[in-house]
């Protein structure tokens, strides 16, 4: 199991690694942010929800796992459903449950705990009404996650570096294609959970 942990707080990645060496001896792991990383990561552990589709183009066969900082039930929908996080780990997991977390998610399971698990099911309620958004580029699928994480057009424009009117013509397109209406729409699909992952 070669693991890469993504998290800028060195202590915390100190900590995450002598764990699981003590829990999982035969794992191989390396750090996103402090080393060189593991090339082919098979779990990718992540605290930045604003990282995932950068660290999913460079990772792109990686199954990730969230380390839950306390987002609202919305984001994290978007986190399960846009970006196909196959885990949410809690900050009061015990250690013998997180290293288990990490072996189902390893093996091609979902890790959630009971609060996220809820929240997936009543998400899930309404699947059936989602449409598809796997020919969105890349450019808009984050655009739409900036959208529904509350950005303004001027905030997307500088985070992303493009111009306010290339941001614009984005986002007609995206309302066009998704046959929305305005910002709040997009909002709400994107987090009830449409899926913008690259096919």
């Amino acid at each position: 199991m070669n693991v890469l942990i993504c998290i800028k707080n060195r202590i915390i990645v100190e900590g995450i690694k002598t764990l699981i060496a003590t829990k999982i001896p035969d794992a191989i792991l390396g750090e996103h942010c402090f080393e060189s990383p593991v090339h082919e990561p098979d779990l990718v552990l992540f605290i930045s929800r604003d990282d995932i589709i950068d660290l999913k183009r460079i990772y792109a066969k990686a199954k990730f796992i969230y380390f839950d900082q306390g987002l609202s039930d919305s984001e994290l929908a978007c986190l399960l459903y846009c970006h196909g996080v196959c885990g949410v780990i809690s900050p009061t997991l015990d250690t013998d449950k997180f290293c288990k977390a990490l072996k189902k998610v390893y093996t091609g399971e979902i890790w959630l705990d009971q609060k996220h698990l809820h929240l997936l099911l009543q998400q899930g309620q309404t699947l059936s009404d989602r449409k598809n958004l796997h020919k969105l580029s890349d450019q808009d699928r984050r655009i739409v996650q900036m959208v529904a994480n509350g950005e303004t057009n001027k905030e997307i424009a500088g985070r992303l570096f493009l111009s306010l009117p290339t941001v614009k013509a984005h986002l007609s397109r995206i309302f066009k294609r998704l046959n929305v209406e305005n910002r709040s729409q997009l909002a709400s699909l994107a987090t009830k959970g449409l899926d913008l992952s690259a096919e």
